[in-house]
């Protein structure tokens, strides 16, 4: 009976990495729809009144459990009455997302990222996601920002990652008029 039991265990185990490397190829060809829509520009934006503080929130309140499993400490910083803007939604969600998950995701146990969102000085509204991770040195930014593009600390990780998910907030950003600045130290 035991015999048969880890053997069980075994398929189990297999059943769960078969299907998180399906569910990691999916995010894969989802992002790579994503970047080549943008820039045939197919992508359009569907504008509506959102707030941004809710929607850092809600990206904040999904990878909570990440952010948990690695024990990072996880700082909102949100202006108090921002009004809400018109922007596309599910555009911002992913931005924001993309930004926290890869906070996350170089940030060593023990770590601290923080969220925050305000105004701009010219009247706008932004987010701002900071890590205390091992930084992209300086020559490697420019990697970083192009499709595909992987730092050397990405590379060495364990976590694997499409290298898209820089490229995808920066073109969505630009997609709606504003500015996307990555800056490490």
């Amino acid at each position: 009976i035991l015999e048969n039991n880890l053997q069980g265990e075994a398929v189990t185990e297999a059943l769960a990495t078969i299907r998180r490397n399906g569910e990691h190829l999916v995010t894969v060809i989802n992002d790579i729809l994503d970047l080549s829509r943008i820039e045939a520009g197919k992508r359009e934006l569907r504008e509506e009144l959102t707030s941004l503080p809710e929607i850092a929130r809600e990206a904040c309140s999904l990878l909570d459990l990440k952010a948990r499993q690695k024990d990072i400490t996880v700082k909102e910083v949100f202006e108090e009455n921002l009004p809400r803007i018109v922007v596309d939604e599910q555009a911002m969600r992913q931005v924001a997302l993309n930004l926290v998950s890869n906070a996350l995701k170089f940030t060593p146990a023990g770590g601290e990222v923080t969220v925050k969102v305000g105004r701009t000085q010219a009247g706008g509204q932004y987010v701002s996601v900071i890590d205390n991770g091992p930084g992209i040195p300086e020559n490697e930014l420019p990697i970083v920002l192009s499709a595909f593009g992987q730092g050397s600390i990405s590379i060495k990780t364990a976590e694997q990652g499409t290298g898209l998910g820089i490229p995808i907030v920066q073109a969505l950003v630009h997609l709606h008029g504003g500015n996307f600045t990555l800056r490490s130290a």
